[in-house]
């Protein structure tokens, strides 16, 4: 997923993705909030502010999208589907039935 083009395209994202799977797998989902996630992926300092900063939401858009035109092209057949509903950063892992005909 990570050398498709959908994501190489942008270090922000692969950092992003990164951080969110990793910290989801690592039962430390509660971690991904919008200053976390700014401070430790984005490069934000203490001083991070999102109402004047829309820097995690907007990213975090950017990824979905990511999702979505990967899992129409070259992850169609991709066993697992990760998805990050709105209203939260925390990653969602489905299994998808592939068709093997």
């Amino acid at each position: 997923m990570l050398a498709s083009t959908d994501f190489t395209a942008s270090p922000q994202q692969v950092a992003l993705l990164n951080f969110v799977v990793n910290r989801t797998l690592s039962g430390k989902a509660h971690e991904i909030v919008d200053f976390t996630i700014a401070v430790k992926v984005f490069g934000r300092g203490p001083e991070f502010d999102l109402r004047t900063d829309p820097i995690v939401g907007i990213r975090a858009d950017m990824l979905r999208r990511a999702f979505e035109r990967y899992y129409r092209t070259s992850g169609k057949n991709d066993p697992i589907r990760i998805n990050i509903p709105d209203g939260t950063y925390v990653p969602m892992f489905r299994r998808q039935k592939l068709n093997r005909s």
